[in-house]
């Protein structure tokens, strides 16, 4: 912010109307300032996007999943933001079992999941699923706030911390 008002501070800029001694009018003027502090504006956001890694200018993570404790499975994986719980389903699901088990899908120009550790990526149409352990996380429908209903159905399984990143069920 400061470097931005430097910047705009520094800029001397001389308006001058063709066959006048008067200059541009105020409101030209303004006008043009404004234009020029927003793209000062705009470059300062896309380096700091570059720079934290976030953004269409910089790189490719997300904090996609957080640990959480849920009482009766101990430490277990979670949507960051919503805390719904993820499931993992050897089998895999199928299109219409993803209408009551919704994938967990990265945020859109995002490669890498960030947010516990065994997470991985796989291909999702034109999108990227999130894995842990290489099986694919879903969220259950039934669902509501911090509960763990889907455990045992339909062959999900709550996704369980563990310390080592192999294949598990």
């Amino acid at each position: 912010m400061l470097r931005e008002k430097e910047a705009v501070a520094s800029m001397r800029f001389t308006f001058r109307r063709a066959g006048g001694p008067r200059g541009m009018s105020w409101a030209a003027r303004a006008v043009v300032a404004v234009a020029m502090v927003g793209g000062v504006t705009a470059a300062t956001a896309g380096i700091a996007a570059a720079q934290t890694g976030s953004g269409p200018a910089g790189g490719t993570t997300a904090l996609v999943v957080n640990e959480a404790f849920r009482t009766g499975f101990g430490k277990v994986l979670v949507v960051h933001g919503s805390g719904r719980a993820l499931y993992t389903n050897p089998n895999g699901c199928s299109a219409a079992c993803q209408s009551v088990w919704p994938p967990l899908l990265m945020p859109v120009g995002t490669t890498t999941p960030t947010g516990a550790p065994c997470l991985g990526t796989a291909p999702h149409g034109t999108r990227l699923q999130v894995t842990y352990h290489k099986l694919r996380l879903y969220t259950f429908i039934n669902d509501t706030g911090h509960s763990v209903t889907g455990n045992g159905v339909a062959g999900f399984h709550v996704a369980k911390v563990t310390p080592a990143c192999t294949a598990t069920r």
